[in-house]
């Protein structure tokens, strides 16, 4: 077909055909869209921040979710710019431009600082929610919580659901460790948790997070895998991140004590130095103690993206002691009773010396440090041990011993992100060098009686020097390859597949030289027989690849790990070899999502190696306990173990109503377990032999929940937590393998009111324990004691039932504090016969006075009752006072008188149960002391002083 067109049609076509394209463009320009995502400066998310777009004539506007992203379409012009703000966060402003065919412009993370003028303060009548969850993240909200004047952190954090502080400042959540402390995203002078949150003031807190951190490097990759640690971040309000804080103190009392301390802290962002010096000495009741410390530490800008710091420790410390202890442990041939006194000193000192670094921009990570110590210890105890029940003789031991260690170590982490940007590399590696020499003496005297008469049969003396050495050598290397795949729909996301390998070399060698001496001429004789030389070689790899995945929502990886294992053990004296190689294999698993607002899910899945000590696999009886005396293995492997875990948090946005409830599951290929051996000696007495053996079928399965609900703005809430777990742990005796299946089982309701003036806590908790696992004293200084002990199945079941209530009265011219306790707790055997069963009643009541703003009056009273203890014991009643007189403008400096334990009731007695061993212990003290100290407290952040209260 033909269409002849006129020109007067052609020129109507061609216009028609103009304007049709020019509003096509215009349309075009106006679907322009520009996304992006705000965070603080510790990459938390931030929600209900302003974003305006600005572009020629026309401003447009929008917030940022509850996962801090934003999103603005129809801008029309090319070049544009972008204004954030939030209240006390510094305004952020940037120009941008679409390039000729870019529709959607994405902005990535935009970071915004926390202003540093200091606001008016603003009176808020409704309290914000007290908990939101995040991906990683658990954010607490400061201004939902009580805070009074005088608290510290740490009586702020006690507060938050589903977290528990010691009274040595450990932090807990969901029963995992708080290992790493950072102020607004940033190292915080030693990053250690309970060195600092007694220290500083509630009232500068804004914010405080609990964060999984997978690491510095994972932050910069975005790769987060593996099993993450727990870090508390605390966000401070505005112009509060600098300050001046720390005391100065001297004290005298009379169990000889006299003393001073003194501690300085100066803080601006990353600017941090730090000095500390203090000189102590008492009367413990048992000897002498005295301590000496020094500290210097400082870190700091040291160019663009670059900081660096160093720091230096040095401590010097004595102590006298004087115990008195009772343990039985129960075997299937009779009970073995063992009750002791000892007394000694131990003395220690040590250096330690640390530098780092670290560098960070868009494209390059670099974290490096150096970190050298040398140890000294000098040792001395004497013990006095009668025995009975299945065996009858006693034991007299002195043990003298000086030690020396040096330490040191280094590590680099190094990431880049390549030339396609999608694709990065990472490398890690490590070396440390460390060793020990020490010489002991041991000096035991046994005393054999005749079971039935009790007549003495034999008195043995041994005699012996021991000079130990040892050195071990430890190479670190690691690397891994991340090729970005295509962006998915979410253009936030991120997706890759990681190739990695990891591999660590260690080499130790081992020398203890045996003397004896005649107890007929005092002659000394190399013994050969209780003498080693050993060289132990280790290397584990492991070689996996994974798929990664990361949004603002969701992150997961899922890959395959292979681990290599190769160990080799070998007699420098007889020049015999063994070699143990194993090979494990598993999966690896990391999965976080924010199912939606208030609502985040995770799971982590992880397999490592354990490798056998030198000691556990060196063919040659230790004797240093003759009682209990340690074989190695050396044809022992490594063990595998799987861990995984489980948390879902949620919390209701308008309630605050919170729920975190965790799983926690593990399972070990090959652990190595004790195989202990109950043999007659020469006097048909017996003595045991502990050898080391790998078994299968260890596990353990454990839950736990903490629910919250506050109620009425967060004046009163209610808090319900809990726990349950099973395990099933295997040992040898007697060449018999037995498993003991052990189930724990606590609940805990707590309930708070928090009004302006009255505020009143009142909690009830009632636990099973059925005991099956002696580890936990392995290395305590409980360990060893004698013959009979063993990591056992299940022998004891401890409940125990508490309450306690505490409340405060805060009135202008007066402050009142009391609280009440009772505490009962049952420990009985799960055999036929039942083992020291025993019951705790604890009632406590405290409370302080203040008197014309400047002096302050504790007093406090505690009663004990204490039934079955295997040691005499009394019931003390134990009162404490002291009066204290502020003086200066802001009460920073006090002048204290303080009394404790006035009556001279002091019972330190406490009970450990553990594996089939139960242990009654009491240590001597000095517990009636009347002091006086003179302090000065500098507590000063955003040019404000606050005021800290001791605990």
């Amino acid at each position: 077909m033909y269409y002849n067109l006129t020109p007067l049609k052609k020129i109507c076509a061609f216009t028609l055909l103009f304007i049709c394209t020019g509003v096509f463009q215009l349309l075009a320009q106006h679907n322009r869209k520009v996304s992006g995502s705000v965070t603080d400066t510790a990459k938390t998310a931030i929600p209900n921040v302003k974003v305006m777009i600005i572009a020629d004539q026309d401003t447009l506007g929008t917030e940022t979710d509850d996962d801090g992203n934003f999103s603005i379409s129809k801008i029309s012009a090319a070049k544009f710019s972008v204004k954030v703000s939030i209240l006390g966060y510094q305004d952020f402003t940037a120009g941008y431009t679409f390039t000729e065919k870019e529709k959607h412009k994405r902005l990535g993370n935009i970071i915004i600082k926390m202003s540093s003028n200091m606001l008016k303060e603003v009176v808020i009548s409704a309290k914000p929610n007290p908990i939101r969850f995040m991906q990683d993240t658990i954010e607490y909200n400061a201004a939902a919580f009580q805070v009074n004047e005088g608290d510290n952190v740490a009586d702020l954090i006690k507060q938050f659901p589903g977290i528990e502080v010691d009274e040595d400042y450990n932090v807990k959540t969901m029963g995992k460790e708080m290992v790493k402390l950072r102020i607004n995203g940033k190292d915080f002078f030693t990053n250690n948790v309970k060195d600092f949150i007694g220290k500083l003031p509630a009232g500068m807190v804004s914010k405080i997070h609990v964060i999984d951190d997978f690491g510095d490097e994972a932050n910069f990759t975005g790769l987060k895998i593996g099993e993450p640690r727990k870090m508390l971040n605390i966000v401070t309000k505005p112009g509060m991140s600098r300050g001046v804080f720390g005391n100065l103190s001297a004290n005298a009392g009379t169990n000889e004590m006299i003393g001073s301390r003194s501690q300085m802290n100066l803080w601006k962002d990353n600017k941090q130095s730090s000095a500390n010096v203090n000189v102590s000495t008492l009367n413990n009741g048992a000897g002498i103690n005295k301590s000496t410390g020094i500290g210097l530490s400082h870190n700091d800008n040291l160019g663009k993206g670059t900081q660096g710091g160093f720091s230096y420790n040095f401590s010097n410390n004595s102590s006298a002691f004087i115990r008195e202890q009772v343990s039985e442990s129960l075997n299937p041939e009779g009970n073995f009773i063992n009750n002791s006194k000892s007394e000694g000193d131990n003395g220690a000192s040590r250096h330690a010396l640390n530098w780092n670094i670290n560098h960070s921009n868009n494209k390059v990570f670099l974290q490096g440090s150096v970190n050298s110590s040398y140890s000294r210890s000098d040792n001395q105890n004497m013990s006095l041990s009668n025995q009975s029940g299945l065996i009858r003789q006693d034991l007299q031991n002195s043990n003298r011993s000086t030690g020396s260690s040096p330490n040191l170590s280094t590590s680099l982490s190094f990431s880049k992100r390549l030339k396609n940007k999608k694709n990065g590399f990472s490398a890690n590696t490590s070396i440390s060098l460390s060793g020990s020499n020490s010489d002991q003496n041991i000096r035991t005297n046994t005393l054999y009686y005749d079971k039935n008469t009790g007549a003495l049969l034999k008195d043995s003396l041994l005699n012996r020097d021991l000079n130990s050495n040892s050195d071990r050598q430890n190479f670190n290397f690691g690397f891994n390859y991340s090729i970005g795949l295509k962006r998915p729909k979410d253009t936030l996301a991120r997706k890759s597949l990681n190739f990695s390998y990891s591999g660590s070399a260690s080499r130790s060698i081992s020398k203890v030289s045996t003397f004896v001496f005649d107890n007929t001429n005092s002659e000394v004789s190399f013994v050969d027989s209780l003498s080693t030389s050993f060289s132990n070689l280790s290397l584990n790899q492991s070689i996996g690849s994974n798929y990664n995945y990361n949004s603002n929502k969701t992150r997961y990886n899922f890959g395959f790990n292979a681990s290599p294992n190769i160990l080799t053990n070998r007699d420098l004296r007889l020049f015999k070899t063994t070699k143990n190689n194993t090979f494990n294999y598993s999966p690896s698993m990391n999965f976080s999502r924010t199912l939606k607002s208030g609502k985040t899910l995770s799971i982590n899945y992880q397999g490592s190696n354990i490798n056998p000590t030198i000691n556990q696999l060196q063919p040659v009886r230790n004797t240093q306990n003759l009682q209990n005396i340690v074989v190695g293995n050396p044809d022992l492997k490594a063990s595998f173990r799987h861990n995984m875990n489980a948390n879902f948090n949620y919390a209701h946005i308008k309630s605050g109503r919170s729920l975190q409830a965790g799983i926690n599951a593990s399972a070990t290929q090959r652990e190595i377990v004790d195989h202990v051996l109950l043999l007659p000696d020469t006097l048909n007495s017996l003595k045991q032999i502990t050898r080391y053996e790998n078994v299968n079928g260890n596990y353990q399965l454990s839950g736990n929940y903490n629910l919250y609900i506050p109620i009425k703005k967060s004046k009163y809430s209610i808090g319900y937590s809990g726990s349950l777990g099973f395990s099933n742990r295997a040992i040898i005796f007697n060449n018999q393998k037995a498993f003991g299946k052990g189930f724990n089982f606590s609940q805990q309701l707590n309930g708070t009111i928090s009004l302006k003036k009255i505020s009143l806590n009142t909690i009830a908790s009632y636990s099973i324990t059925n005991n099956n696992n002696m580890s936990s004293m392995r290395f305590s200084e409980y360990q060893p004691i004698g013959i009979g002990q063993i990591s056992a199945p299940t022998f004891f079941r401890t409940t125990n039932f508490s309450t306690s209530m505490s409340g405060s009265l805060r009135l202008k011219k007066l402050t009142l504090v009391t609280s009440l306790s009772y505490n009962t707790n049952h420990n009985n055997t799960t055999a036929e016969e039942s083992i020291r069963d025993i019951s705790t009643i604890n009632m406590s009541l405290s409370g302080h006075l203040t008197i014309m703003k400047s002096c302050l009056v504790n007093l406090s009273a505690a009663k004990s009752n204490n039934y079955g203890y295997a040691l005499a014991n009394s019931n003390p009643l134990l009162i404490n006072a002291s009066l204290s007189k502020s003086f200066l403008k802001n009460k920073s400096l006090s002048l204290a008188i303080s009394g404790n334990d006035l009556l001279g009731q002091g019972n330190n007695i406490s009970r450990i149960v553990a594996g089939n061993t139960i242990i009654d212990s009491r240590d001597r003290q000095q517990t009636r002391v009347i002091s006086m100290s003179l302090g000065y407290n500098l507590s000063r952040f955003g040019g404000r002083n606050f005021r800290v209260d001791a605990d």
